[in-house]
């Protein structure tokens, strides 16, 4: 039987790739694009970069930075610093005293 979806059903695309010994989760996005992380637990969320870059700038502030939290129950967009190059890299998130998610974000660059 097909899978068909109709007006009122979202569709959601997921890609993974393996990088070193890991599956991950790759998001794309535009280099002039938002990353922003919705927080639904009471707990800050911790966003790392993994890659040894500082790819992250967030609102208000000039500085490109590899580290930036989210505080419980709220959310926070950040963009790509003008200076960062580099066409991926990965991040850690993670709540409180769970284990991490480590997804990659592709940039594409057209």
């Amino acid at each position: 039987m097909p899978i068909t979806g109709g007006p009122t059903t979202a569709g959601l695309s997921l890609t993974l790739q393996v990088s070193g010994p890991k599956t991950m989760t790759q998001h794309r996005m535009g280099e002039d694009g938002t990353l922003t992380f919705k927080n639904e637990s009471a707990e800050p969320l911790v966003i790392t970069c993994l890659s040894h870059a500082k790819p992250f700038r967030e609102e208000a502030c000039p500085d490109a930075v590899a580290t930036f939290t989210v505080a419980g129950n709220s959310a926070k967009s950040v963009r790509l610093h003008p200076d960062f190059n580099a066409a991926s890299f990965t991040y850690s998130a993670k709540i409180g005293n769970t284990d991490a998610e480590d997804p990659i974000v592709i940039v594409d660059r057209r």
